[in-house]
């Protein structure tokens, strides 16, 4: 059988290879946009809530489907923000010496593509995961309010 490494000779080995001032930094980041990629979402799903029931009250309930659109729209939006800000925050870090190829790595990595093509300090390779992982949550979390704004307008053409 193979020797396994114990959690703490595993966990001492990873952090001792990473740059633990930045890291703090990096973890900060995702989660700050998570949380403020959850709140704006929130704010979307309650105002097309609001716009639905009012829309549906004043009997032009066909309105929700453009108020879909713009909310799709305003979530899609959400996330160029979560890129955008990691972008800014790898370029703080001095982690890429173009800007646009910071760019292009958080998409490559938000959205879990991961193409490999850019290469990394050896200290800095838990940062696709770090990013990979807000993406991975964010999409989750947009998914479930779309989810959601779907269903209100089906259970309101069924009247439920």
């Amino acid at each position: 059988m193979i020797d396994l490494p114990n959690f703490f000779t595993l966990f001492t080995k990873v952090s001792s290879s990473l740059p633990i001032d930045e890291l703090y930094i990096v973890f900060l980041v995702a989660i700050s946009l998570l949380a403020v990629h959850a709140l704006l979402i929130l704010l979307v799903g309650k105002i097309y809530q609001l716009l639905i029931d009012w829309a549906d009250r004043q009997g032009i309930f066909w309105l929700s489907v453009p108020f879909f659109m713009v909310a799709v729209g305003l979530i899609f939006m959400t996330h160029l923000v979560d890129m955008i800000a990691w972008t800014y925050a790898l370029i703080a870090l001095k982690i890429f010496e173009v800007d646009t190829n910071a760019f292009y790595f958080v998409g490559e990595m938000y959205t879990t593509i991961g193409y490999g093509t850019f290469s990394l300090p050896e200290n800095w390779k838990i940062l696709p995961v770090m990013i990979a992982f807000s993406g991975i949550f964010a999409a989750s979390m947009s998914g479930a309010i779309l989810f959601n704004m779907i269903s209100q307008i089906i259970r309101k053409k069924s009247g439920k």
